[in-house]
Parts: C-alpha cells; structure tokens; sequence
C-alpha cells in the first residue's frame, strides 16, 4: 500500500535514502535500511530457502515482526524505496511506502539504534515469480524502456514502460482487477516500482525479482530479438 499521508500508529519506520540523507534528518525512530542492490539466483528450493533464511536474520537485526506494520519511506516513488519494500514483503511482512509528506517532520539527526528480535520470515511466494515460472505466465510484463525491450526480451513478454504504468491507468492497458500479471525490467528495481502501482489498482502483480540481469546469464532461458 502506498501511503499518502501519515505512517500507521506503531508502526515500524524505515528510511531508505542514502546514509549521508539519512544523517542530514530523518523521522523519530526511523531506521536507515536499503535492500535495493539485493541480487541473487532464485531457481531452487535450496536459494529460496537460504533468501527467507536471510530475511529472517535482517528482521531480527532491525525488530521486524509479523505482528507490526512496516512503513518505508525514500523522497519520491523510487526504485530504492520500492525494492526495499518489496524486499520486506517477500519475507513476510506488512509493508507500506510512504514516498512523500514526511520531510517536514525528518528533522532528527541521531541516528536510531534497532531493538531486535527473534528472527522471523516467512517467504511470501505469492508476489514472487521465478525464472521458471516466468514460462508458464500467462500475462508477462516487460517495464523496461523500448530500446531495452528491443535488444532482447523474453519470448511472450509485452513491452509497457514504467512511466506508462501510473495514474490508475491499468485498464486502458488491457489490465484489469483480479488478474494475476507478471512483470520484469533489468534488475528487479523498475518491476518493483511497477508491482506497487499495479497492486495499488487490485492486479495481482508477481515480481521477477532476477529479471534480465539473471535471465541472460542462465544458459538454458530462450531470448528473443
């Protein structure tokens, strides 16, 4: 859910600009955490396994837990911001993003010290998409830019940019509530921007969180130009 407003009552507050914008102010009681470079193979059982081990391990290190809302907040509907909430939503979590309205009140510069707590994840599977689950989507969603798209793409994967996913404009995109949609760019961080604005219009977008950047370096993944 994207926020546009003021965060929820005890809520866990996360600030995932840099640490030099995190220093300069930031919310009472704010954490500095960013998940965007997160990069990993994700084929097997076993890396699935050991992903949701290391969420479990960072939720205890910042006192996440199932039982509290997570609020993330970044200046501006980022790929930062959005990766690092998906990242948190993948382990389990109830995430929130909160890209603007904050700055008046971020005026703390001692830096929050986390309360930890036992680690807990639990891999949300349900808004993740494998690279061999990719092949049996249905809807497949390409978001990145069209030259992108063009220098090699997955076969069956509709081109649709970022920019052209907002302002509840999914229908006009042959999209519509209730449909379960898959969505990739390079890296993961663009899809994540894209998995937020379509979830926010009822789709029940699934991120391929390896993207391009896994896909080609697979040698058995078929690419099309």
């Amino acid at each position: 859910m994207i926020l546009r407003d003021r965060p929820l009552v005890e809520a866990l507050l996360l600030d995932s600009r840099s640490p030099t914008e995190y220093a300069s102010g930031h919310l009472e009681g704010a954490l500095n955490v960013d998940l965007s470079g997160y990069r990993g193979r994700l084929r097997s059982a076993e890396e699935l396994d050991l992903l949701e081990q290391a969420l479990a391990d960072l939720n205890g290190r910042i006192g996440a837990s199932p039982d509290r809302a997570v609020v993330v907040y970044d200046s501006g509907l980022s790929t930062r911001l959005s990766k690092t909430a998906f990242m948190l939503a993948l382990g389990g979590l109830e995430v929130h993003l909160w890209p603007q309205g904050w700055e008046p009140q971020a005026t703390l510069q001692t830096p929050t010290q986390p309360v930890p707590t036992q680690p807990w994840a639990k891999l949300n599977r349900d808004i993740l998409l494998t690279a061999d689950e990719v092949l049996t989507q249905n809807i497949l969603l390409d978001v990145r830019e069209p030259h992108e798209y063009i220098s090699g793409h997955i076969p069956g994967a509709k081109n649709i940019p970022l920019g052209a996913l907002g302002n509840g404009n999914a229908p006009q995109l042959g999209l519509e509530p209730g449909q379960e949609v898959g969505i990739h760019c390079r890296s993961g961080a663009r899809s994540a921007t894209a998995f937020w604005l379509l979830r926010e219009q009822g789709i029940k977008a699934r991120n391929y969180l390896g993207s391009m950047l896994e896909w080609e370096t697979e040698g058995d993944l078929p690419i099309e130009r």
